[in-house]
């Protein structure tokens, strides 16, 4: 036997025994959930996957029909639990005039009966689903025009299938109510910090790694997101303040503004008609993340305790349902009330634990060690880390107090890591006497030790297969152990890619054009300068004006930054662009040249180098980058 399969081997003998330990200790054959997940069923999907125009499934529940069986030692029990239980799918009943549809695209998309029409709330992640969606509705409860929509937070799982339900034409879209400051913070993690943000999401989400027992498996609070066509139509309505009462197609909407604890605008909002309270993506069936794993600005758990207890105070003693935006509901008041409170002392424990430690003297990476799991936790599955994990989110609550830096010089100016890959290597007698370190330490079910030595032997030396297939199979023991859907995920695609290198996969991920291009402008051209290049602008001193929509942008580059100016023509400009808002985002996107804009018709007055020279010194972003390699 290769002496790989043979480490390989070795190590999932241990990875059984660990997992057979986690299915000891927790009460995995409670059935209440089960009962839950399956509860209201009255339709499903036909056989065969919901698929984009050029052919391509984007969704197939069909793919986790391997879920059926019993949970085998590559996947943790609590995970695979979980993973059982966001497999059931289709559209379910959970209330007097309030249906879900779940499982058919990474979040849900929820139906109310308004007197006129259908009232949707979160159209999913994927024009494709929303639209498959819609059309089982109207051909189970029968056909019914779409009479307003709501987006209760700024993740795109909850608004990219906005057109596949109003369609492309906006004299025939129905009202859309979201948040207060929507806009701004959709665009910081949409649009500013996207093109980062969507290669990691690809990590936290599996994108790239197939469904099966070593594989992907499930995403938390869902499965993955639909790999289909995103897009946006702007708001026409903001919820912004709690308290605030709305008649909506004749029922009576009673708001909780959430915004600061699962998203940076969010609400949540009570139905007193029906007795149905939707906690958006407050409240889940896991703890979710104080700072999710792809990237985004650290939540606050205070805040988000305090906004769960708020809502109890305001709707539990009303409430027959807690329904949510992602998993299956909650029926019953003292149930809902005992969920509720759970969800709400998972933040408050971590915030406090987290900040205890901190204050005691310990680092992130000690808290991360240090902090215990409550005891009422053990059989609590609603508040386990499917999703967030207790460690990862009280080194965010660190974070969010402290900022990255733990007080010790050395992390000051850290060596970049092949430079550290280099000394590493060196200092623990080269990379032969590392492999056999690690080979030690697997052996030892030391895995976390191993990765670490045959990270910096990878960043040393990325050409070495050896460093790279031990570092492989330490990745997927750990992704095998995780109770974390995300740390499964993460570590599985690391695997993979040490492995297979990069490659893209069609419909995961890319710039929301749609999104981008309702910005307002400051917000635009605040995105755009982030793409300026340094090395071309040196030396540059550069005035224009962009006329787009009727206003003038001025536009000025000088000791390599960028400043648009909404509103502020530059008086010292040498050209200006009149162009509209789509053909300017196509210009940047990358899908339009400025050559085939002036042909059809596109005009510029002045120097046309200005413009030429404007737009070479932005640099176009490409999504697939390395993460675990140089």
């Amino acid at each position: 036997m290769p002496d790989t399969d043979r480490i390989a081997d070795e190590a999932l003998r241990a990875t059984a025994q660990a997992n057979a330990e986690v299915a000891a200790s927790l009460p995995l054959d409670d059935q209440t959930d089960f009962e839950n997940a399956k509860r209201g069923l009255i339709a499903q999907f036909p056989a065969g996957g919901i698929r984009a125009e050029d052919g391509r499934i984007i969704w197939d529940m069909g793919e986790f029909a391997f879920l059926d069986g019993p949970c085998p030692d590559t996947v943790n029990p609590s995970l695979w639990r979980i993973a059982q239980l966001n497999a059931h799918h289709g559209l379910f009943e959970v209330g007097e005039g309030v249906w879900q549809a779940r499982g058919c695209d990474y979040a849900n998309m929820s139906i109310i009966s308004g007197e006129t029409g259908w009232i949707l709330v979160d159209p999913l992640m994927a024009r494709e689903t929303a639209a498959a969606v819609l059309e089982l509705v109207n051909e189970t409860l029968g056909e019914r025009p779409v009479s307003a929509i709501l987006v209760t937070h700024t993740h795109p799982d909850h608004f990219g299938g906005l057109r596949g339900v109003v369609g492309d034409d906006p004299e025939n879209h129905p009202p859309i109510y979201v948040p207060g400051e929507f806009i701004r913070y959709a665009a910081s993690e949409g649009v500013m910090a996207g093109n980062h943000m969507v290669r990691r999401a690809s990590y936290q989400f599996g994108l790239t790694i197939e469904p099966g027992p070593a594989g992907l498996v499930d995403g938390g609070i869902g499965k993955h997101p639909a790999k289909g066509t995103r897009g946006f139509v702007a708001p026409s309505h903001s919820i912004e303040k709690t308290g605030e009462i709305r008649t909506i197609d004749g029922v009576t909407f009673e708001f909780q503004i959430a915004s600061g604890t699962e998203a940076p605008s969010e609400f949540t909002f009570f139905l007193p008609d029906s007795g149905v309270l939707c906690m958006a993506e407050v409240c889940n069936q896991t703890m979710h993340n104080i700072l999710t794993l792809r990237g985004a600005e650290v939540r606050d758990p205070l805040l988000w305790a305090k906004t769960i207890d708020e809502a109890i105070d305001l709707f539990a003693g009303r409430a027959e349902v807690v329904m949510n935006a992602h998993n299956w509901p909650v029926w019953g008041r003292d149930n809902l009330v005992r969920y509720l409170s759970e969800q709400r002392d998972i933040y408050k424990y971590i915030h406090d634990q987290s900040l205890r430690l901190a204050n005691h003297g310990h680092t992130p990476d000690e808290i991360l060690n240090m902090i215990e799991e409550p005891e009422w936790l053990a059989g609590t599955f609603h508040a386990r880390g499917y999703y967030g994990s207790l460690k990862h989110n009280a080194k965010a609550t660190y974070q969010r107090y402290y900022g990255y830096f733990d007080g010790n010089p050395v992390n000051l100016d850290p060596l970049a890591p092949q430079e550290a890959g280099r000394e590493y290597v060196e200092a623990l007698g080269g990379a032969d006497h590392v492999l056999a370190i690690a080979r030690e330490a697997i052996a030892a079910d030391r895995l976390r030790w191993a990765a670490t030595i045959l990270n910096h032997l990878v960043f040393a030396d990325p050409q070495s297969s050896a460093a790279r297939e031990l570092l492989a199979e330490v990745y997927r023991q750990l992704g095998y152990r995780a109770e974390s859907s995300i740390w499964r995920n993460i570590y599985l695609t690391g695997a993979k890619e040490l492995m297979d290198g990069v490659k893209p996969r069609p419909g995961s991920g890319g710039r929301n054009s749609d999104l981008a291009a309702v910005l307002d402008l400051q917000s635009w051209f605040d995105a755009l300068a982030v793409r300026l290049n340094p090395g071309r602008a040196k030396g540059l001193e550069l005035n224009l004006n962009v006329k787009t929509g009727g206003e003038i942008t001025g536009v000025s580059v000088a000791r390599q930054c960028e400043f648009g100016r909404p509103g502020v023509p530059n008086d010292s400009a040498t050209a200006t662009i009149e162009i509209s808002r789509p053909d300017l985002e196509a210009l940047i996107a990358g899908s339009l040249t400025l050559e085939d804009w002036l042909a059809s018709g596109g005009n510029i007055e002045g120097d046309r180098a200005t413009v030429e020279t404007w737009f070479d010194i932005h640099d176009s972003f490409e999504m697939w980058f390395n993460i675990v390699t140089p």
